[in-house]
């Protein structure tokens, strides 16, 4: 009988066989549910504090401060919801980049517009397609931003490979 210990190949594993490297799209997947991820807490802490910013008022309608408010504060919760996704993109993605980050953004605006489309709200063809185009623009600059970031935070600060 020997006394020599058996390893497990598994625990033994010092990552030289990490399989097949994801390819660049499936991480514009991977970005979209991180942003939605990070964006629903944050929309609900918003709008749970512009609620009680509602009910302080005794008008029937919503002020001019509280209507910018509620529209600012959205807009920040969804860009810092963008630029965390990117980063997560940029920073773990292998060769998916700025670019895949920045897709990540623009999808999850899309959809959300998708959403906000099917609940009815008067506005009109150019005012949704206002929508849609701003909506675009900030999710998909935010996430770019953050994917950037990401870039430079990998080890060695290495940037993707070129396809």
């Amino acid at each position: 009988m020997t006394s020599e210990k058996r390893r497990l190949p598994v625990l033994q594993s010092h990552g030289e066989d990490e399989g097949e490297e994801r390819p660049p799209w499936h991480w514009i997947a991977l970005g979209t549910v991180a942003v939605f991820l990070v964006w629903l807490p944050l929309a609900g802490l918003v709008n749970t504090l512009l609620r009680r910013m509602l009910e302080r008022t005794d008008d029937a309608g919503a002020p001019p401060s509280v209507r910018l408010a509620m529209v600012g504060l959205n807009v920040v919760a969804f860009a810092l919801a963008g630029a965390a996704g990117g980063y997560l993109v940029g920073r773990f993605g292998g060769r998916a980049g700025r670019r895949e980050a920045a897709a990540s953004g623009a999808v999850v605006a899309a959809i959300a517009w998708a959403i906000a489309l099917a609940e009815g709200a008067p506005a009109g063809a150019l005012g949704w397609a206002l929508l849609l185009v701003v909506m675009v623009s900030i999710g998909g600059a935010a996430s770019y931003a953050g994917g950037a970031a990401g870039l430079r935070g990998r080890p060695g600060g290495a940037p993707p490979p070129r396809r």
